[in-house]
């Protein structure tokens, strides 16, 4: 998984905010170092990959973590909290006190097989009608999502027997958000759309149509031309590791303006490349069976059948 072996699979098919997910970071590390280990927080890999640099500068190793969908900043005192920040909005992440330290110094992308999205019509009687979608690469590859992360040291308050997180005080939970943009057509930032289908305001193809009418907002993808190797070209390596390292030292007010340029750069470059990265998806309607996160089986996936077809 761009460039990080799998040991085990990830089956999830309903996965809601708070849920436990994937994600992928680029961690700097010396050459001596171990790549997994369990003491500190940068340090809790699940699977690693080095991008095989050699000699006595850090090198750059790619770790796999599982994490708290729903960011929770370090200054969050509830983590409640974090059910209200599973999605960052691109616009405002360097300035918004939940995003804005991660923004700069925690950089993560998101794995998914695909994402559901609910897309509301108005009826000829005037009622609302939402209705249930996947999108997903056609080709089967997973979508690398743009996301941010933190760590939270968790209170004793929490950790009571009967707590979210008994028997767990001052260790570290890992959380993480998806970066969010305007979606084709809907927003200042259209770059790419300069086409024209059938009429419609600008869009290079099918599937911008499709995902400007199905939501406002778009998770941004990160472009991975191996899932098997790691490449300093692809956009997702870019953005990892883009802003301040994971485990460098800190930093002094010249370099946190430095990484914060460099995080803002990088934003830019993704953004720019998202609705390219889009060409090769597809969605299709699915069971409105995915409103209930207890439903958690492989039908989900799979399109409504037209009841009417064979008649």
């Amino acid at each position: 998984m761009a460039g990080v072996e799998l040991t085990d699979p990830i089956t999830n098919y309903n996965v809601a905010p708070t849920s436990t997910v994937p994600i992928l970071v680029d961690r700097l590390v010396a050459p001596t170092e171990q790549v997994t280990g369990a003491d500190a927080p940068a340090r809790a890999g699940a699977s690693a990959h080095s991008d095989g640099v050699q000699g006595n500068s850090p090198i750059f190793t790619r770790e796999l973590h599982l994490a708290r969908w729903g960011l929770l900043p370090g200054w969050a005192k509830d983590p409640a909290f974090s059910s209200r920040a599973f999605n960052a909005r691109s616009e405002t992440i360097f300035e918004k006190p939940t995003f804005r330290e991660a923004a700069v110094s925690g950089h993560c992308a998101v794995p998914v097989s695909g994402y559901y999205e609910w897309k509301t019509e108005t009826t000829a009687a005037g009622k609302q009608v939402k209705t249930p979608y996947f999108v997903h690469r056609i080709d089967g590859r997973p979508i690398y999502f743009a996301g941010l992360y933190e760590w939270w040291k968790i209170p004793a308050e929490f950790a009571g027997p009967d707590g979210p997180f008994a028997g767990k005080q001052g260790e570290w939970l890992l959380s993480c958000s998806i970066v969010t943009m305007d979606s084709p057509g809907n927003g200042e930032f259209d770059p790419g759309i300069t086409a024209d289908l059938g009429g419609d305001p600008g869009y290079t193809n099918e599937i911008e149509r499709e995902l400007s009418q199905l939501h406002n907002r778009l998770p941004i993808p990160l472009h991975v031309a191996d899932d098997a190797d790691i490449s300093e070209s692809d956009s997702l390596t870019t953005w990892l590791r883009s802003g301040r390292p994971t485990s460098s030292p800190k930093p002094s007010t010249e370099q946190k303006r430095a990484y914060r340029t460099q995080a803002q750069a990088s934003l830019r470059l993704i953004r720019e490349q998202a609705f390219t990265e889009t060409a090769g998806w597809a969605l299709r309607e699915v069971s409105k069976d995915v409103g209930n996160v207890r439903n958690n089986a492989p039908y989900l996936l799979e399109p409504v059948e037209d009841l009417l077809s064979g008649l």
